[in-house]
């Protein structure tokens, strides 16, 4: 999806996909997972509800290998090493990008490249853009299923140098929706266990020194209880496990530029994660299963660089992080309680012509692990890497050709490593690489059109040493081992159309398409020799349209996907069916003055009662509604 006053994702030589705020009033979405879905590329694994469980995973490579920013910050999570997207609501999200490949902003920490993708996430953050002295926004969301959301958020310059903002949110769900059953005549039955109750609160503030220097500071806190909805099998509509998560960060940064050729990024983090487990009808000696783990990390990173002309740039970013995982529960008594220490340095080398772009960067990664109980994993010094180019062949012509290969890894995580009667301290790292060539189209003012983009990008990826879990005696005791090898070749196609207005109408169009054939070549011996990955459609995409007339904008909102196959043989028992599904949605701004907006927005979501799943077993919900409104107001 495509934003026609960014040219980003036609003029970067990694693809880009942007969503900002105007796009994502668009579609039906409450949360980042929601958004992502209209990605090229990217598959979400989303087990039902308001809820549920939902990862991203980019071109096949999965969860682990994505790489999620908040504000310029990596989320961190050593502990499973995949970002639960549902925590993220949409209200206070600004612009989400999608960089594949590498990270086109040389000067960043080492961390931003060292993931095979990075999602960044950009909210209002405190510093503003333009001179106004305070703005906010009020809103309040209901619908189906008992889904109500209050969201409040406030900025306010100070002075010239000191701005704030201030935000908060709350959601409330039952989740009980209805699905047709899988067995008998296919009766309704209600979904179940998929409550939610989660506030999210933020704090940010900015210290503008002068032009060249500011320094900036967030405080975020999440706290989160829910239901988890489990798999409708053999008659069983009953789950009983829960979740609480409890998420708190504070991070502060320093960008200074001292002068067109030297510039500084100094950022620091602490962060403090708790989540609980509870399944209370584990059958075990206890009578349940209860996982009660503490996460802490520290961060520090230093970035630094050197215009060496106009047109060249270079830069070297070191970053240390200190991961702690804990476990607190009655099952704590053998856990290894890892400690690790990571390092990463990274040099990277950009050269920017308005017809000839071209960066490279090399990233060398040492992570030091120790355990206070049993056998620790082996430290590990990896490199890393990649470079990419972009070039417009015919100046007359707005055509650019890109490409770029990328050598990355993602370690092993403390769930991998150590988790009881799983975790293999053997492990090695999973190691990716990505190639990719595409071209990209812009076009201005032809015919009926006032603006047109295009991209297309055909890539092939191979990865080694992929860390599966595999059954070692029985299917009860199972292990993780780097037994995975996958080759993936695919296609991504998005386009963007703006009209020409007609009178009081304006329309504007998003288009995307995926293919992508990811094969498991870990064993030629094996009946899995050659398949497509578990929940890997080939075909997948969305198509969004909007009609602007006067003060109002309605929406229609499309995403399928092909037939896939859950974890096993390719058998009908582990078919999961293609699906398609249609929102509409209808904003009225029936109040503008200079100073405050008031906007009334009705959705409608799956509006032809598809029934349908994204992972095997697990009901998605038929139609449903939202109703809100936003009052914004500014000085």
């Amino acid at each position: 999806m495509i934003s026609a006053k960014d040219l980003r994702a036609v003029n970067e030589p990694v693809p880009v996909q942007v969503l900002n705020k105007e796009i994502s009033n668009r579609i039906n979405s409450i949360s980042v997972a929601d958004a992502v879905k209209y990605f090229a590329g990217v598959h979400v694994k989303d087990y039902g509800g308001i809820g549920g469980l939902k990862t991203v995973s980019v071109r096949s490579l999965g969860a682990n290998h994505t790489g999620v920013s908040y504000d310029g910050f990596l989320l961190g999570d050593a502990q499973g090493g995949q970002t639960d997207l549902g925590k993220f609501s949409l209200d206070n999200i600004r612009e989400i990008s999608l960089y594949t490949g590498g990270n086109p902003e040389i000067l960043s920490p080492a961390r931003a490249f060292a993931s095979a993708s990075l999602l960044s996430l950009k909210t209002p953050d405190g510093i503003f853009e333009d001179k106004e002295k305070s703005d906010g926004t009020v809103q309040l969301k209901q619908g189906s299923f008992g889904y109500a959301s209050p969201a409040a958020s406030y900025r306010a310059r100070i002075n010239k140098k000191i701005q704030m903002s201030l935000g908060g949110f709350y959601e409330h769900a039952k989740g009980e929706y209805p699905f047709a059953s899988y067995v008998g005549n296919g009766a309704k039955e209600k979904r179940n266990n998929s409550d939610i109750r989660a506030f999210r609160g933020e704090y940010n503030a900015g210290y503008k020194l002068n032009d060249s220097s500011i320094i900036s500071f967030k405080t975020y806190y999440y706290h989160s209880k829910r239901g988890l909805p489990g798999a409708f099998v053999f008659y069983n509509t009953i789950a009983t496990q829960r979740l609480n998560d409890e998420n708190f960060f504070m991070q502060s940064s320093w960008r200074h530029k001292f002068n067109s050729k030297h510039s500084l990024l100094l950022r620091a983090k602490f962060s403090s994660d708790k989540s609980y487990y509870l399944d209370p009808s584990y059958p075990n000696s206890y009578g349940k299963l209860e996982n009660d783990f503490r996460q802490q990390e520290i961060y520090f990173s230093t970035a630094y660089q050197y215009r060496v002309s106009k047109a060249l740039a270079a830069s070297v970013s070191s970053d240390y992080f200190n991961s702690r995982l804990r476990r607190t529960d009655i099952f704590a008594a053998t856990f290894a309680t890892p400690i690790r220490n990571s390092f990463l340095n990274n040099i990277a080398v950009q050269y920017r012509k308005k017809y000839f772009e071209a960066a490279g960067n090399l990233l060398y990664t040492v992570l030091r692990e120790k355990v206070l109980t049993g056998n620790s994993a082996h430290d590990l010094h990896e490199p890393a890497g990649g470079f990419s180019f972009s070039i417009q062949p015919v100046k007359t012509l707005p055509l650019r050709l890109r490409g770029f290969y990328q050598y990355i890894f993602r370690a092993p995580t403390f769930n991998d490593l150590y988790y009881t009667n799983v975790g293999n301290t053997d492990l090695l790292p999973e190691r990716a690489e990505q190639y990719d060539l595409g071209f990209t189209v812009h076009a201005l003012s032809f015919n009926f059109i006032q603006s047109f983009e295009f991209t297309c990008d055909a890539y092939f990826n191979n990865v080694k040493d992929k860390i599966l879990a595999v059954p070692r005696q029985n299917l009860f005791q199972w292990s993780e081992q780097n037994i995975g090898k996958v080759n993936i070749k695919g296609t991504d196609i998005a386009a963007h159309f703006l009209f020409k207005p007609a009178g009081n109408f304006r329309v504007t169009s998003d288009l995307s398409y995926s293919f992508q054939q990811a094969l498991d070549i870990s064993d030629k011996s094996s009946t899995l020799y050659k398949t497509q990955l578990p929940y890997t459609p080939k075909h997948s995409g969305s198509a969004d349209i909007s009609i602007d007339f006067k003060r109002f904008r309605l929406s229609w909102n499309i995403l399928f996907s092909s037939y896939r196959y859950r974890s096993g043989d390719p058998i009908p028992e582990n078919l999961v069916q293609g699906f398609s599904t249609d929102d509409l949605s209808l904003n009225w701004l029936f109040r503008k003055t200079e100073s405050v907006n008031y906007k009334l927005i009705a959705e409608a979501n799956n509006i032809f009662n598809t029934q349908y799943e994204i992972i095997k077993y697990y009901p998605m919900p038929l139609f449903n509604y939202r109703i809100g409104i936003i009052a914004s107001f500014k000085k």
